[in-house]
């Protein structure tokens, strides 16, 4: 899969790979399949997800969508 496809994950705080010492158990995983059928697995902190990020809050857009309606 190509940085492109990934930098919303890496944005959030997703990487690719674990540094040599990581405990596996201080991260949380996702497994995201590619075209091809491949499987990618990502790690983020679990100490920093963030309980509540601007990808998840659709009241903005939800906001401009209403504004169009009057």
């Amino acid at each position: 899969m190509s940085d492109s496809k990934l930098s919303p994950y890496i944005k959030i705080g997703y990487k690719t790979s674990l540094t040599k010492g990581d405990d596996i158990d201080d991260f949380e995983t996702i497994t995201i399949k590619d075209k091809s059928g491949s499987n990618i697995l990502l790690y983020r902190e679990k100490s920093k997800k963030k309980s509540f990020d601007e990808t998840t809050d659709f009241s903005k857009s939800w906001n401009v969508f209403n504004s169009h309606l009057h």
